[in-house]
């Protein structure tokens, strides 16, 4: 059984490795050429013809048991394992990741590497000061035509990257409506998690602030309204202790929405579309907030936080259109206090909330500094990028990505750019925002009763 253990390292060297594809299959051909020929001589060197069939049908099973091993899933895992090994070490020659002297290498690149269950090749590229570092630290546009796969993440240590390559699930959308969205559909999913679709989430652990963000006609309000959901599913709104405040600059669907809950759940649920009402709603929001860090510190855990202590649901709070609000306070001295307020509401939250399951997320169709300030957006962590935004919004909304390989977003209502802390990648990916079919008022509140945790 000592085949199994192959060197999963490449690096240049001469005459490196013992099992080689050629090897393995000129072993194959070689070892059912022998038991052929020894088959063919059967015919021919005895005469007892019923010993010559016993022998011939020796040789013939032989040959069989020789072919089914070879087609084995065994064998098929080393061959995967030798390709990607040759694969990597052809690349290392043509990019000449090693250094020379007198005939003899020196100096060489190394990559490590894993084939996981799922088929997906995880590289591990250590990183040392030499001359390679820059070509190391961006090997992905190399390591994809090689292995034929794409890129599904890439992770930045100082002192390591490791890049993640396979054929990715494909993405489907949830479509639900007021009959199958139920508690059912969010039974299984744990506390900090939010489902965006059948392959795709993100942890409330990681990410403290979400961002929604896309034009008229692109789905913004369909995404808001399933983030309401899920902050619902949870127990927002209606778990005692909890709260969830919803603010629409514009008075428009986010405020409808917030209204209908108000009713339906009473005061746990406040709603608002003026400076007044924010700077109210904030302030609570942050009382609150500051009485669930009391109760943290009174637990002994260290660095422990809402989450971890599994007795905090947690709380919301929706802002729709910031720079609406900025407007209405206008430029009088009282105007500029009260916005200078809102701000300094919003951004203790967004620097602290995490550790206090208290959650801001803000939506706008175009995050740029005069809608969202840089010092409340560069705090957001979790970003949904609904249609197809350019170059400039990009950068504003994905700065902490590197964005040299972002998805194309089609015209496909819902599809979007997302991105959170946690997902192991360092580009946006593309997703589908899961769509609910509520077309009235009563459809709306019955999904809202459906989904309601048990007390």
């Amino acid at each position: 059984m000592k085949i199994l253990k192959l060197s999963k390292s490449v690096k240049v060297k001469v005459n490196p490795y013992v099992i080689t594809s050629r090897r393995l299959f000129l072993s194959r051909i070689g070892t059912e050429l022998l038991v052929g020929l020894l088959l063919i001589n059967t015919w021919f060197s005895i005469p007892f013809i019923p010993f010559g069939l016993i022998m011939s049908s020796f040789f013939t099973g032989l040959i069989i048991l020789v072919e089914k091993f070879f087609r084995s899933t065994f064998i098929k895992k080393i061959q995967s394992i030798l390709y990607v090994r040759e694969s990597l070490f052809d690349m290392l020659i043509s990019l000449n990741l090693y250094e020379e002297s007198n005939n003899l290498v020196i100096n060489s690149a190394t990559l490590n590497f894993e084939i996981t269950p799922n088929n997906d090749v995880m590289v591990k590229v250590p990183l040392f000061g030499n001359k390679f570092l820059k070509l190391l630290k961006n090997l992905e546009e190399y390591l994809i035509p090689t292995l034929g796969l794409p890129l599904i993440s890439k992770q930045e240590f100082p002192d390591c990257v490791i890049y993640k390559l396979g054929h990715t699930e494909k993405i489907e959308q949830y479509v639900l409506n007021a009959h199958t969205l139920t508690k059912e559909f969010f039974e299984d999913i744990p506390t900090p998690i939010i489902k965006l679709s059948n392959t795709q989430q993100f942890s409330l652990k990681s990410n403290t602030n979400i961002g929604i963000y896309g034009r008229t006609g692109t789905g913004k309000t369909i995404a808001l309204q399933w983030y309401l959901f899920n902050a619902l599913a949870k127990g927002c709104g209606s778990d005692d202790d909890t709260y969830l405040g919803i603010v629409d600059g514009k008075a428009a669907d986010l405020y409808r929405i917030g209204e209908l809950l108000h009713e339906e759940l009473g005061e746990q649920v406040a709603v608002g579309s003026s400076p007044q009402m924010l700077a109210k709603l904030s302030r609570k929001f942050i009382e609150i907030m500051d009485a669930r860090f009391e109760i943290i510190k009174q637990n002994s855990s260290l660095n422990a936080d809402a989450y971890d202590l599994g007795m905090m649901t947690p709380n919301f709070l929706f802002v729709d259109e910031l720079a609406s609000i900025r407007d209405s306070c206008g430029s009088s001295k009282q105007g500029k206090e009260l916005w200078n307020e809102i701000l300094q509401n919003l951004g203790l939250i967004a620097r602290k909330g995490r550790q206090a399951g208290c959650h801001l997320l803000l939506s706008t169709q175009d995050p740029n500094a005069e809608n969202i300030p840089v010092e409340l957006r560069n705090q957001i962590s979790a970003v949904l990028y609904l249609g197809n935004p350019g170059s400039d919004r990009l950068r504003m909304a994905f700065s902490m990505c590197e964005l040299e390989n972002v998805p194309t977003v089609s015209d496909r209502k819902g599809e979007a750019l997302f991105y959170a802390d946690g997902l192991n990648s360092v580009e946006p990916v593309l997703t589908i925002v899961p769509f609910v079919d509520v077309k009235t008022k009563r459809e709306f509140l019955q999904v809202v009763r459906n989904i309601l945790p048990v007390h």
